[in-house]
């Protein structure tokens, strides 16, 4: 007998995948954050209690909507809106640590539940609001649309039984994983400490005692005979091609002295001979016209 699809079974393995995306987010994001989303879901739970009525009379008054679907509206509004702006706002806001693998796996569960608590309230506003709590279909026939929706007081009832044991739980582990991580950085900063190079350049070397206090750096005396490159001119070859070119490797390079009688004579009252300025002996040219002297 082969399997009738309908629109309850559809719907029933639509409730189920959304169920199922929930679980691998809560796995990624941890237990802590978790947390967080399930009070902002009962957060929106209470206030559509209290205001899902009064709201909707005002939208019915103001826009034309029957008083179920205005009421139901509100409803699925303060329960979708303290969902993701107060429960993963928060837990977006607040630093956590980062979550192990027993975190993720109480995440993946808390995710869980999670789904349940938001879908479970939605179809109870659908079967209080829209449809009167009169009986329907949608309830008769779809399984997992009626077990969400009439076990609602059974979830929250569970959730606080094993609310304080998970608590427990996740406070030992955590507060270990905290202590462990404080070691690890303890141990870090001393093998820093114990591996810093007390002193980061080498030593000076030891200066002489002998040697003098100040140095100073000054030009060598100039000789009096300093070795010159005279400049030869040099006859232009043609080559056979045309080109005129210089022999540079029959160029011969000679290094003459300077005599050491100046070509002028000294005067004997020490200046310059070109422009009388005063000099003294071992000058070799004058300071200021530059002739040699």
């Amino acid at each position: 007998m082969g399997l009738v699809v309908t629109l309850y079974l559809v719907l029933d393995i639509l409730l189920l995948v959304l169920l199922a995306l929930f679980v691998p987010i809560g796995f990624w994001r941890g237990a802590a954050r978790e947390v967080l989303v399930t009070l902002g879901i009962l957060l929106g739970f209470a206030l559509g209690e209290f205001w899902a009525q009064p709201w909707g009379l005002d939208l019915a008054d103001r826009t034309g909507l029957g008083e179920g679907a205005a009421s139901f509206l509100a409803a699925v509004l303060l329960l979708v809106a303290c969902t993701f702006l107060i429960g993963y706002g928060s837990s977006a806001v607040i630093l956590t640590l980062q979550p192990g693998l027993i975190g993720r796996l109480l995440g993946a569960l808390v995710a869980f539940a999670n789904g349940t608590l938001l879908l479970g309230f939605a179809l109870r506003a659908i079967r209080l609001y829209l449809l009167g709590g009169l009986p329907s279909g949608l309830f008769e026939q779809a399984l997992v649309a009626r077990i969400l929706s009439e076990s609602m007081p059974w979830v929250l009832l569970a959730g606080a039984v094993l609310g304080l044991p998970v608590i427990a739980v996740a406070a030992v582990f955590g507060a270990r994983a905290v202590e462990e991580e404080v070691e690890v950085s303890r141990s870090g900063a001393e093998f820093a400490l114990q591996h810093t190079p007390t002193r980061p350049l080498p030593p000076r070397m030891p200066s002489s005692y002998r040697a003098s206090a100040a140095v100073y750096k000054t030009e060598p005396v100039r000789p009096v005979e300093e070795p010159t490159r005279p400049l030869r001119p040099t006859l232009e070859q043609t080559d056979t091609g045309g080109r005129a070119v210089s022999d540079l490797a029959n160029q011969e390079t000679a290094v003459l002295a300077r005599s050491a009688t100046p070509g002028a004579p000294r005067p004997a009252g020490g200046r310059c001979p070109y422009c009388h300025a005063d000099i003294s002996e071992a000058e070799v040219f004058c300071p200021r016209c530059g002739r040699v002297v």
